[in-house]
């Protein structure tokens, strides 16, 4: 899975089907099933063009214009701009939003121009229970009950406020349960949301291991792809099931080679423990 360019690429990417009605509401969004991203660049008459952050086209018809931002906004003159804009370019109603991340605690809703008045729904991330966050997810995850609110409770994790452990413990735990989603293609479709969503405010520490997760789930998968046709396609005499073995057992070394942890390694090839580490010392 490639890097994207910046986080509208990614959140335009992967939330488009990713939030049917009802999953929003565990970060304080209701009613918005999203059907399909739209276009940002809006042409001004002036010569130059204003970016929104994300449009979304609803299920209702109507247009959900999201901002984020890092630090409080003082008027809404530049979100009403946007919504003008917008509705002047779509013919729908608007619906803006405004995530706040970071330590922003307040910000203005209304704006009243005289002629019109102008509201703006206000979602402060860092009100939300990243701990409580975390442990449902971590439950589900133990029970098998892996569900669509929980992609969105791990995409905003880092966001939220923690009370129980250190932000820095809390993103290698976003991490540590991402990689224990059983399906690798949702390991990529969270990971590609987290660092949308987070990818600004994260230390370059963080971003790297954010990319090295990315990286993983794609390089685990090739390679026991790779290997395991290739295994079967020399016909072991033992049959295909134990070309599978072998095959798998080359992926295993491969990955301790690249210094992967015994546990990763494990899930990625169904092989024990035991066979891991006695194939670690065929490396030296």
């Amino acid at each position: 899975m490639k890097s994207v360019r910046n986080a509208n690429d990614v959140l335009s990417k992967h939330l488009t089907g990713a939030c049917p009605d009802g999953v929003l509401d565990v970060i304080g969004i209701s009613h918005a099933p999203v059907v399909r991203a739209l276009p940002t660049e809006l042409d001004e008459v002036v010569i130059r063009q204003q970016f929104t952050d994300i449009v979304f086209e609803l299920e209702t018809g109507e247009i959900l214009h999201l901002e984020f931002q890092s630090s409080r906004e003082t008027t809404l003159y530049r979100f009403l701009a946007y919504d003008v804009a917008l509705a002047e370019r779509f013919g729908r109603k608007i619906r803006t939003i405004v995530l706040y991340t970071g330590d922003v605690h307040s910000g203005p809703d209304t704006l009243d121009i005289g002629s019109a008045i102008y509201r703006v729904e206000n979602v402060f991330l860092n009100r939300l229970d990243g701990d409580g966050a975390l442990d449902t997810v971590k439950r589900h995850l133990d029970f098998g009950d892996w569900t669509e609110q929980d992609r969105v409770r791990l995409a905003f994790a880092f966001h939220m406020h923690f009370e129980k452990r250190p932000r820095d413990e809390a993103f290698k735990e976003v991490l540590e349960l991402t990689r224990k989603i059983p399906d690798t293609f949702e390991q990529n479709y969270v990971t590609a949301l987290i660092m949308g969503l987070s990818g600004r405010n994260l230390t370059d520490a963080q971003k790297q291991l954010l990319k090295e997760t990315m990286r993983m789930t794609d390089v685990v998968r090739e390679l026991v792809q790779e290997v395991e046709q290739e295994a079967l396609e020399k016909g072991f005499q033992k049959g295909r099931q134990e070309g599978r073995e072998e095959g798998r057992k080359e992926v295993a070394i491969k990955l301790l080679a690249e210094g992967v942890n015994v546990d990763v390694i494990v899930k990625a090839t169904g092989l024990s423990r035991e066979q891991i580490e006695e194939l670690r010392k065929q490396l030296h």
